[in-house]
């Protein structure tokens, strides 16, 4: 029987490494590779496995593509990448070694390793001035004035436009508004008897109109939808 596994927008890229009996497809349609690299995900998906699964997913910091793999990150929203055809041969022996592994916490600290490998031979300089207005955005929820966050890091409406879009995927806008969606999704996990009202105004909306369009925006359903197909799947994580 297939499994099926609901991503949504949360602004983070990761890697994800599956072991199936009949492989794992996006939308039931496309296989995809056993290890691949994934960008923003603003469309909602789901990867279905056929037969027995095992997935295992590291999660990156939101801005780390370029920094890592040397790829704009543009290029990987809402789509994936192989990473052992992305990799050198160096590189490629880490991955290859995740088969032999049999827990979770084996293949994650191998995982690690790679990323700390890869930290050594990284492909471009840090980008300071983004990685601040990327953890500001975070730690706002997305509610932060991107016109005063361009004047604290000195750079203009469009150059960090074109900075996200190479290290982020998406533009500061975009990922503020996904930001706030994570925001309002945690908020309606931690307390499902919350009314929509309240639950848009903690997470920064002008209205409950307003949060609405978004949430289906990015989840195809509406809250109330979505609540009734997925808050009662025990282990859900959304």
């Amino acid at each position: 029987m297939p499994r099926t596994f609901p991503f949504f927008a949360d602004g983070y890229p990761g890697i994800l490494f599956h072991q199936t009996d009949g492989g794992l497809y996006l939308n039931d349609k496309q296989k995809l590779s056993t290890i691949f690299l994934y960008g923003q995900t603003v469309r909602p998906i789901e990867l279905v496995a056929k037969g027995n699964a095992s997935l295992t997913v590291l999660v990156l910091y939101p801005h780390v593509i370029k920094y890592l793999f040397g790829i704009n990150a543009s290029e990987l929203t809402d789509d994936c990448i192989d990473l052992i055809t992305l990799s050198g041969s160096t590189e490629r022996l880490f991955l290859e070694r995740l088969n032999e592994l049999t827990t979770r916490e084996e293949k994650i600290s191998l995982l690690q390793d790679y990323l700390e490998y890869l930290l050594q031979y990284r492909k471009t300089k840090p980008d300071h001035s983004l990685e601040y207005a990327v953890t500001e955005i975070l730690r706002s929820g997305g509610a932060v004035e991107l016109r005063l966050l361009q004047k604290q890091v000195f750079i203009t409406e469009r150059t960090m436009e074109r900075r996200f879009e190479r290290h982020v995927g998406v533009s500061p806008k975009l990922f503020a508004r996904i930001c706030r969606f994570r925001s309002s999704l945690q908020l309606m996990k931690s307390n499902t008897s919350k009314r929509l009202g309240n639950i848009a105004f903690e997470a920064g909306y002008a209205d409950q109109p307003h949060f609405v369009r978004n949430f289906k925006e990015f989840t195809g359903l509406s809250p109330i939808e979505f609540l009734h197909r997925f808050a009662s799947k025990p282990g859900l994580t959304y």
